[in-house]
């Protein structure tokens, strides 16, 4: 299966195009289940934040994670992370997280994960994914569409 490609900055999804802006930022009410007995995000659900924003991210783009393992027979795995943590997310915040390609090589690519809360940056996460294949968990290639999408995440620098 080949996919198109990508037009500058708009994305082709199955209603609408979407700008680069909607593809990068992903929005999130914190929920009680996000938090600690203070009201205050318990560290690790960033985690979880940022997955799912990094799955919305790859969907918005054209790909699904399901694709991958039953058309290509690969996972993505996360293989380092680091975390950065500004400023605390509360009960009920609205968060915005940006995904940013960092870097692509062949079977890996780095991602910026920004966590805001209304323009304040309160959360970093740098990671590393693996492409991996499913039977010997040996890295290989994304494949040709997924470098695509991965490289309409690259931030131009000003």
């Amino acid at each position: 299966m080949e996919h198109s490609d990508y037009e500058e900055n708009e994305y082709k999804t199955k209603t609408r195009l979407l700008s680069k802006e909607e593809v990068q930022n992903y929005q999130f009410r914190i929920c009680y289940e996000d938090t600690d007995a203070g009201g205050v995000v318990y560290h690790a659900k960033y985690l979880g934040i940022a997955e799912r924003a990094r799955t919305e991210c790859i969907r918005r783009l054209g790909g699904t994670l399901a694709e991958l393992y039953k058309e290509y027979g690969q996972i993505l795995v996360v293989r380092q992370m680091e975390i950065q943590y500004r400023k605390p997310l509360f009960l009920d915040d609205m968060v915005n997280v940006k995904t940013s390609l960092i870097t692509a090589l062949g079977a890996s690519c780095w991602l910026s994960q920004v966590f805001s809360r209304e323009g304040e940056i309160v959360t970093e996460i740098k990671l590393q994914l693996v492409c991996l294949k499913k039977g010997d968990y040996m890295p290989t290639p994304f494949p040709r569409h997924w470098q695509k999408m991965f490289d309409a995440l690259t931030e131009v620098s000003a």
